[in-house]
């Protein structure tokens, strides 16, 4: 058996996690976070041509989606908010982005796509999308439904504590 490919790279689930003498759940653990960092890695693999990180891509392609507070897109992105700072920070300082104070409610920050931030938002999704429909081509509809199915209940878990 060859060992699946993502992002042009081997997967090293196979040699390190089938290899070792544990548990399935560290098994399935492994193969998450080893899925998990070749996701990233594909994500930063397609948008490096256009000057971006896989996080900067991300946060780009969130907004974009409508999420717009700052501790909706530190959860979504895994980060914590002195992180999240300085990526939007970065990315305001390239005019991709904007910080507004919520006209409703004072207290509350808005971050939104900037005019540049759109354009360029518009420019990654066709390689995004390309990329992930490559990763998740080695599975059929029903595994991605369950696949999603799966996560889901596992995200509700790791949020819920």
């Amino acid at each position: 058996m060859t060992n699946p490919k993502i992002g042009g790279k081997p997967a090293l689930m196979l040699t390190s996690c089938d290899a070792m003498e544990v548990s399935d759940q560290e098994r399935i653990a492994c193969g998450l976070h080893i899925a998990s960092r070749g996701l990233s890695s594909a994500m930063a693999e397609a948008v490096a041509p256009h000057g971006l990180s896989g996080m900067e891509a991300n946060l780009l392609l969130k907004l974009d989606k409508g999420l717009n507070s700052p501790s909706e897109i530190a959860t979504y992105l895994g980060i914590d908010a002195s992180n999240l700072s300085r990526l939007m920070r970065k990315m305001q300082e390239a005019e991709l982005i904007r910080r507004e104070v919520d006209a409703t409610n004072r207290s509350r920050v808005i971050i939104e796509l900037t005019a540049k931030g759109k354009r360029l938002t518009k420019k990654i999704k066709p390689d995004v999308r390309k990329m992930e429909k490559n990763v998740m081509s080695v599975l059929t509809a029903k595994e991605l439904t369950t696949l999603q199915k799966i996560l889901m209940k596992m995200c509700v878990s790791v949020i819920e504590g």
